[in-house]
């Protein structure tokens, strides 16, 4: 008897297709940041503290999409390098406040063109057109997903 063939083209998944996508990125974004000597998630922590004013830990962790575990690993990292400080919170003893050093502030300004070269890398393959297309329907894909980032 013969079998058939199945179909499914693993290839042609959305979700393969995003996900290798995903990857290609983080690796090219990793390769910009090796010699700064920090981690793409280590950098999202940066201009998320030092651009946007987010500094309460449970907020860091919920922009940049990781769990409050994976956060305070990174944090502990960025501490040890001596990019942030933890502070306590001046009204709420228990709570504590994420702040870049100087060095901190440097490697932010040193990183934020290696990020921009990966966003232009790739933005360079779409016309203005395609890439204001692929955000929106990046954004709608996302829309109402558990683990989505806040605000899209």
């Amino acid at each position: 008897m013969k079998s058939k063939k199945a179909s499914y083209q693993l290839r042609d998944g959305l979700g393969y297709r995003v996900s290798r996508l995903a990857r290609v990125m983080e690796r090219d974004f990793e390769h910009r940041l090796s010699g700064l000597g920090i981690t793409r998630l280590m950098w999202c922590v940066l201009p998320t503290v030092g651009m946007e004013g987010i500094v309460r830990p449970s907020e860091i962790a919920g922009h940049i999409g990781v769990n409050r575990t994976a956060l305070s690993r990174v944090l502990r990292e960025l501490e040890a390098k001596g990019l942030v400080r933890r502070d306590r919170d001046g009204s709420d003893g228990r709570s504590t406040c994420v702040a870049l050093t100087d060095k901190g502030q440097s490697c932010l300004q040193a990183a934020l063109p290696q990020s921009m070269g990966t966003t232009k890398h790739f933005s360079s393959k779409l016309s203005k057109e395609e890439a204001e297309v692929f955000r929106r329907l990046v954004d709608k894909l996302l829309a109402g997903e558990e683990g989505a980032l806040p605000g899209i």
